[in-house]
């Protein structure tokens, strides 16, 4: 799950987002990039390192130049992640359990509804039955 988070982090900034779609699409200097986005090396440099530490990222060197590109692995790494994430059961991601134990007993069942109306309401209907 860190991996995944620290993925999405990456790509929840605007900027990064616009930057991998075009290092994905194909490798790219930094020279390249800084006018298509409008930025200055620095900060494209910076942005880059970010997707880079997330590993979305490869940097390849020629001489004084680097050169980037979408890293498929890492690419594949999020794909399987977030699909991974968002077809799990609560009880079957770590980071979750003790979450779930913290909540209180009528938002644990499968109707989810909870809050103090649902329950007043389930209560009620357990009284009917």
């Amino acid at each position: 799950m860190n991996e995944l988070l620290e993925q999405l982090k990456a790509l929840a900034d605007a900027t990064r987002l616009k930057i991998f779609k075009l290092v994905e699409r194909q490798e790219l200097c930094v020279c390249n990039i800084v006018p298509a986005v409008g930025l200055s090396q620095p900060t494209v440099s910076v942005h880059l390192g970010k997707l880079k530490r997330a590993g979305l990222v490869k940097e390849r060197r020629s001489g004084q130049w680097s050169y980037y590109s979408a890293d498929k692995e890492g690419l594949t790494r999020l794909r399987e992640g977030l699909s991974d994430f968002l077809e799990a059961e609560l009880e079957d991601i770590p980071e979750m359990r003790d979450l779930l134990r913290r909540l209180p007993a009528v938002c644990r069942g499968p109707a989810r509804s909870c809050g103090p109306e649902a329950s007043d309401n389930q209560l009620q209907s357990k009284q009917g039955e």
